[in-house]
């Protein structure tokens, strides 16, 4: 907001304007602008004018060494050569024509003293040129004047928001094979009745889509597909080539919908579970690379169903080459992998033909997978999610989605004053810092601009995800 001269005909007006403060301090910033009067229809010289009615007009005269006073006889008297124009006198009053120009600031200070850059208009008298050194004088670089006035140009466009992270996607890959059948212990206590694994799977996936509908897009694939079989043959391997249920935001009902139900007793087939992240990734790449994408795996067993097998090794042999499609979604494409597996066993398979990979530990294949996908749980010695029970599953699942949230809020307008912004949680603030990798505060995702997005960092993280918003002040001036 620079001030500068503005001409209109037969008026002369002040403009103030005003700019937003800090929001720490009563003050307020006043701008104020010079509309000055000039008749546009008669050229003329300067110092001087004439005009058949008799009418004084003053004219845009640029200002030169000298005063002009203009009394209650009606004469007026330029800074050149006097003139006076008989007929109609005007009042007495004073009106100076500015020079207009992109360097004229004008401010006011307490005493009524109307400053610019080359001259001050006081009462009814005009002075000569001034220095543009003036008590209350304003400078364009927008300076603080002397008298506390203050004219700058202020950026911001947003005081305040309270603003929620951007929601990630994620793709729940879920093991539909025939062994999810199988009865365990889900609340650890001998005394209740089993219920199958995929009961379990069904209800803690029913869990955690009510938990995070509003703040994860969900979407989940099967493997194998609804359509494979109990049988020793290919037909136990089948994988739909898209997703069973498409990404999409709030999208609990959809799920739950579209895998078997929790007392479905049909569930069949073998571990084709590398046919099943494939179809994850390729969807997920059909989504922002900005905006968080994850998978979460959730299995009973070690991965078979190799593609251009046939049995017995497609069953018997476990498939290597689940590590490689993990590994390069996550360093390629920056998607990980969170692996949660079901019950499983520390142990070697023995060699027989019973559809489970042989001389192979399910287990250590399940922690390899965790550190391969970029995810891996924070134990030496345990890399993935472990579930003994459905207590286990249903904590590890919350575990992992929360994990997978993100702590990057986008801001709808960048600020002004990048260095200004100030960042709350639940009412404390919180600190800007250098690196997100090992301090606790915010930093700008891009620390050279657009200032578009910040992102919290360690414990403030986990803040923002814990109460889900924050508070981000801009200010125009320091608070």
């Amino acid at each position: 907001m620079r001030s500068v001269a503005t001409t209109f005909v037969t008026i002369s007006t002040l403009v103030i304007l005003g700019c937003g403060d800090d929001g720490g301090t009563g003050g307020s910033d006043t701008q104020v602008t010079v509309a000055t009067m000039t008749n546009p229809t008669n050229p003329t010289t300067v110092g001087s004018t004439s005009e058949p009615t008799g009418t004084s007009v003053t004219t845009d005269t640029p200002t030169t060494a000298g005063t002009a006073t203009e009394g209650g006889g009606g004469t007026s008297t330029g800074p050149g050569t006097g003139a006076t124009e008989s007929g109609t006198t005007e009042p007495a009053t004073a009106t100076e024509a500015l020079t207009t120009g992109p360097d004229l600031t004008t401010t006011t200070d307490p005493s009524g003293t109307t400053t610019t850059g080359d001259e001050t208009t006081s009462g009814g008298t005009t002075g000569g040129t001034t220095d543009g050194t003036t008590g209350g004088t304003t400078t364009t670089d927008g300076t603080t004047t002397t008298d506390g006035t203050t004219t700058e140009d202020v950026p911001c466009m947003v005081m305040g928001a309270t603003l929620k992270p951007v929601i990630p996607n994620m793709m729940l890959v879920l093991d539909k094979s025939g062994s999810m059948l199988t009865k365990w212990d889900h609340d650890a206590d001998p005394n209740t009745a089993t219920v199958t694994r995929w009961f379990s799977l069904y209800s803690t996936v029913d869990q955690v889509a009510t938990k995070f509908n509003d703040k994860v897009n969900f979407g989940a694939n099967l493997f194998p597909n609804k359509s494979a079989q109990q049988v020793y043959t290919d037909k136990a391997c089948l994988v739909n080539g898209t997703v069973e249920i498409p990404i999409k935001p709030k999208n609990k009902t959809a799920i739950l919908n579209g895998i078997p139900a929790a007392l479905n007793m049909t569930i069949a087939g073998g571990t084709p579970t590398t046919a099943g992240i494939n179809a994850a990734v390729t969807h997920l790449k059909t989504f922002p690379a900005d905006v968080p994408r994850a998978i979460l795996l959730v299995t009973d067993g070690a991965a078979n169903c190799t593609a251009g097998l046939q049995p017995p090794p497609l069953f018997e042999k476990y498939d290597d080459s689940l590590h490689t499609v993990v590994s390069n979604a996550f360093m390629v494409d920056g998607i990980p992998t969170y692996v949660i597996g079901i019950n499983t066993v520390n142990a070697v398979n023995p060699v027989v033909q019973d559809g489970n990979p042989d001389s192979i530990n399910p287990y250590q294949k399940l922690n390899d997978l965790a550190v391969k996908g970029g995810t891996p749980k924070n134990d030496p010695n345990e890399k993935f999610y472990n579930a003994d029970n459905q207590i286990e599953l249903g904590a590890a699942l919350d575990a992992v989605i929360a994990d997978a949230l993100s702590c990057v809020i986008p801001l709808d307008n960048e600020p002004g004053k990048p260095e200004l912004t100030k960042v709350k949680i639940n009412g404390v603030e919180v600190p800007m810092v250098n690196n997100c990798a090992n301090e606790n505060g915010w930093v700008y995702t891009n620390p050279n601009g657009p200032y578009d997005a910040i992102e919290l960092c360690g414990t403030a993280c986990g803040g923002l995800k814990q109460f889900g918003k924050a508070d981000v002040n801009f200010f125009c001036v320091p608070g």
